[in-house]
């Protein structure tokens, strides 16, 4: 039995595809989307969950017909009851205007974000890949749109004989004089996380390092469990670290309900930024500098020495 979210889902991936993120017509594809997914949740009853996360607390929607389904953990500090305002947020950001209050961001784009995978958990069975199509639909585009460029998910590979085009996590390519950015998307970061590293290494060693800033985009990491209606965080710090040092740097890592175990990963070397996505939209213009380097006390506190060298028409 087909979900009744899928016609809405399937008109977002169809305008996705025709026109690319960042286009208006996406624009009012996903907030249609995001609108009936909140919606159906909000007819749906909840059942709270036994939380093993410290300082966090999950509730579940629930569904007894046509038959039982439970949806994935929802954080009940950052899910809004409110459509309205979680449509208005969205529409903000879409339109370029930045809240000036970070938190209702946060929660804004939390429940947005978890809206459609959770309406699908309660309407369908075994869907794991549309939730996470619509994750890297509803980043991507808000990140198309703060750009105001659509991404590509491939690059070129030159080669000594032939040109090689590699598949890729989406790539914005932001013009001179700025960076790249190489944005992987994921619903959670469980399963094959290393290749988000892998890819970076592959964009470092083509285009050179930093050239492109890799933004790993990730709803969550809480896994429920139904044997004893608990939910709990899968995190591997100490594999990040080694992928971080070893492998490749990321730029950042976004996330719309953040482990505190990556968190910390900001206070210890290699220095991996883990915050909330909703800072992405904050730090936007500072991210896409290609020069991150501080300026000079000393140059300015004066003006700058003059070079001494050797006359310009005199040969070395």
């Amino acid at each position: 039995m087909a979900s009744p979210l899928e016609p809405s889902y399937t008109e977002l991936s169809n305008k996705a595809a025709a026109h690319g993120l960042g286009h208006a017509d996406v624009s009012e594809a996903l907030i249609d989307c995001i609108a009936q997914s909140l919606e159906l949740l909000a007819d749906t009853p909840r059942s709270p969950l036994v939380s093993n996360v410290p300082g966090k607390e999950y509730f579940a929607f629930t569904r007894t017909t046509p038959r039982p389904r439970t949806s994935r953990g929802i954080n009940e500090a950052l899910f809004l009851d409110n459509i309205d305002e979680v449509l208005r947020t969205v529409t903000k950001i879409i339109n370029g205007e930045v809240p000036d209050d970070p938190i209702e961001l946060h929660e804004a784009l939390y429940t947005a974000a978890i809206s459609y995978p959770a309406g699908t958990d309660v309407t369908k069975d075994n869907d794991k890949k549309s939730p996470g199509t619509f994750l890297e639909n509803f980043a991507g585009h808000l990140v198309a749109t703060t750009f105001g460029v659509s991404p590509t998910k491939s690059v070129v590979a030159p080669t000594l004989d032939i040109e090689v085009s590699l598949p890729t996590d989406f790539v914005f390519d932001l013009g001179r004089d700025k960076s790249r950015i190489h944005l992987p998307i994921k619903a959670s970061t469980r399963e094959r996380v290393i290749q988000v590293w892998a890819h970076q290494r592959v964009l470092d060693g083509m285009h050179g390092v930093n050239r492109f800033r890799g933004l790993l985009v990730v709803l969550a990491e809480t896994n429920r469990q139904t044997r004893t209606n608990s939910i709990t965080e899968v995190c591997l710090p100490k594999q990040w670290m080694a992928y971080q040092m070893y492998i490749a740097q990321l730029h950042r890592v976004y996330y719309f309900d953040v482990p505190e175990k990556y968190r910390a990963l900001r206070d210890q070397y290699p220095f991996l930024e883990v915050k909330p996505f909703a800072d992405f939209f904050y730090e936007a213009v500072e991210i896409v500098r290609p020069n991150l380097a501080v300026s000079s006390s000393v140059e300015a506190a004066g003006p700058p020495p003059s070079f001494v060298g050797l006359p310009e028409d005199e040969e070395v």
